[in-house]
């Protein structure tokens, strides 16, 4: 937790626990937290934190309140990764196995869920980060690229298919592919994680990655 009092463990077996970071004392299990895998964990302040899983869901717990859910969130279809939180406008964003990265309102949320968008979207996702300052979004991809999303701004949606970066092939005569976008929307870098001998190598594993299409390795 953001006040050091609580540590949180993502479990494997749909378990979340909860440790003392003091004493290490164990504090409590959610013993069936989700239905499958618990990925990950973020906590908005220091009572609320969300967890993710490979259920598709994202569930909203109250530490004052461990025996059920504030609420659970449905929107991804496949694997839930990632979760960050903007503490300025106080938004969830989550990314998962679908290719989606999905907004979500924690400022309206209910019993029954909270008010949510798709952000962005791309084929291969693996991972997204926010920086600490949320004016970039980072994402992985299982085709070797990092995306850098800049002057992001997470209240407007972006169009999906808008950047052509993302559909750029890999060469060996750039290492950093950079477009822009309007002087109205946010920045897009694209860069290849590792570098290819050849343009042929290069197309070979582009191939191979449009062959993996809508399968993603855990």
């Amino acid at each position: 937790s953001p006040d050091g009092s609580v540590l949180t463990v993502a479990c494997e077996q749909t378990e979340v626990l909860l440790f003392d970071p003091i004493s290490s004392k164990h504090i409590k299990t959610l013993s069936e937290a989700h239905e499958d895998c618990v990925n990950n964990i973020r906590f908005l302040d220091n009572r609320l934190f969300t967890t993710c899983s490979d259920d598709t869901t994202i569930a909203l717990w109250d530490l004052r309140k461990l025996n059920t859910k504030v609420c659970t969130l449905h929107g991804h279809t496949s694997w839930v990764k990632n979760i960050e939180y903007d503490t300025n406008t106080r938004l969830l964003v989550t990314s998962g196995f679908d290719g989606n990265v999905i907004i979500w309102d924690t400022n309206r949320c209910t019993e029954d869920g909270c008010p949510h968008k798709k952000f962005f979207h791309t084929h291969f996702l693996m991972r997204m980060r926010l920086t600490p300052d949320c004016s970039k979004m980072l994402i992985s991809t299982s085709s070797g690229y990092l995306l850098i999303l800049h002057d992001l701004d997470l209240t407007k949606s972006l169009e999906v298919g808008s950047y052509p970066i993302l559909r750029a092939r890999r060469t060996t005569s750039s290492s950093d592919l950079t477009t822009s976008s309007s002087s109205s929307g946010p920045r897009v870098s694209n860069s290849p994680c590792h570098h290819s001998d050849s343009n042929s190598s290069s197309e070979k594993h582009m191939s191979q990655a449009s062959q993996r299409e809508g399968v993603s390795p855990r």
